[in-house]
């Protein structure tokens, strides 16, 4: 098994059946998963549901997946991911910044602390 595989974990088929809908990197998914959920189904205290930590109403409503099953979390997730790449022009870290604080903090300039951990802990997990 490699290396995305382990952090990807019960949902390696998802990442990859995501990554082929989107284009966005197996190691990148799981890396996000692995850093979002530690590759389970969990529910965040911010109320973030799943493998990829998406918020229930932008899940539905921005997405248009039910971020409670595991493959919609993980595709909603990955087109989120390439949502914010283009809104970013494609600049990865930024992106991710964003994927945790939101696209307008990161817009503005006002990335938490959190978020730049976040996206550095991601990117060294997908080198």
């Amino acid at each position: 098994m490699g290396a995305w595989q382990n952090l990807a974990g019960v949902y390696s088929q998802d990442v990859v059946y995501a990554s082929r809908k989107t284009g966005i990197s197996r190691k990148l998914l799981a890396a996000v998963i692995h850093v979002e959920s530690r590759a389970s189904n969990v529910v965040s205290d911010a109320g973030a549901v799943g493998p990829m930590q998406l918020m229930p109403s932008t899940a539905r409503h921005f997405l248009h997946v039910n971020p409670w099953k595991p493959r919609q979390n993980i595709v909603g997730g990955a087109r989120y991911l390439k949502h914010l790449l283009a809104i970013f022009h494609g600049h990865l870290r930024e992106a991710l910044e964003a994927y945790n604080a939101g696209p307008t903090a990161v817009a503005h300039g006002a990335i938490p602390i959190p978020a730049q951990v976040y996206a550095t802990q991601v990117m060294a997990l997908a080198a």
